[in-house]
């Protein structure tokens, strides 16, 4: 069940969003950077940490630790209060921004980290309603005047922002007493979910025979944007976006990209199957795949 991944933990006072919206806005100097995880992401990705490890705001790469806070808490009154009294035990803070159309690939988190029970909180600040969680099958908006819960190591999953700027404060918290009982209160409303359609059985085609055609113009970015997208748009297997990209340099006979890809494949999706992907890559009777 999708509840027991993504879900609503507590809702919060009306207009808190919008109070923290304005904050933010308001704030002088915040320090926002090209995120740390740019191989993850489209661009347009900013962040900076409120709690890290050292302290530092441009310290984004997330680690397990006792956070310390850094000075930007201080020019965000209603999200330091709101950290403050929420009863959470903190791994680690951020705001992140996303400028419109943004897109964070297929993935799955954690892997780097200890085995310490820990979970993602999203509270969403600026969105709009065309922006999504994405997961195999199905797209969940996360409302705002909330908090969700988010098992970022469970089902894979991704994010397209829409027409806004759109901006989450993320906390990463370890399982305390309260948190694990709240979490048995989680629920995911049915108005944020949208089942995602199968494709058409020519779908797919059509969409390498494009991609070619950018690769064709040394437009290998764009290519490659447009088969991760699919992700987005249509119920397929775990990890096919990917598998498309492959499929792609296949037909060009660029083997230096095709390991590049899988390797993407294994490391953003974490599968213990794919341990021997690369492997199975490297032998030269390897048959090129059709989609």
């Amino acid at each position: 069940m999708l509840s027991k991944t993504i879900g609503i933990l507590r809702n919060l006072p009306t207009g808190f969003s919008h109070d923290a919206a304005k904050e933010i806005e308001e704030a002088t100097s915040l320090p926002w950077q090209e995120n740390s995880y740019s191989e993850y992401t489209s661009k347009g990705y900013e962040a900076f940490s409120l709690f890290s490890k050292s302290g530092d705001s441009t310290d984004t790469i997330i680690e397990d630790c006792s956070p310390k806070p850094t000075p930007e808490l201080d020019k965000l009154p209603t999200i330091r209060s709101f950290l403050e009294h929420c009863n959470l035990s903190l791994m680690w803070v951020r705001l992140n921004k996303l400028a419109p159309g943004t897109c964070f690939w297929e993935h799955r988190d954690y892997s780097e980290l200890s085995q310490e029970q820990k979970v993602r909180l999203h509270v969403p600040i600026s969105t709009s309603p065309d922006s999504y969680m994405v997961f195999q099958d199905t797209s969940v908006h996360m409302k705002p005047d909330a908090m969700w819960l988010l098992r970022p190591d469970s089902d894979a999953h991704g994010f397209i922002n829409g027409h806004c700027e759109r901006i989450h404060l993320i906390i990463d918290a370890y399982l305390n007493n309260e948190l694990s009982n709240q979490i048995d209160r989680v629920y995911l409303p049915e108005e944020s979910v949208t089942l995602l359609p199968e494709p058409t059985p020519d779908i797919y085609d059509k969409l390498l025979s494009l991609a070619a055609r950018l690769v064709d113009e040394n437009r290998e970015h764009d290519a490659e944007e447009l088969l991760l997208k699919t992700f987005f748009q249509y119920n397929q297997p775990l990890g096919f976006s990917y598998d498309l990209v492959v499929s792609l340099y296949e037909k060009y006979s660029r083997g230096e990209k095709v390991q590049e890809w899988m390797s993407r494949k294994y490391r953003f999706l974490h599968q213990e199957e794919l341990k021997n992907v690369k492997k199975k890559w490297e032998q030269p009777d390897h048959a090129t795949r059709s989609y």
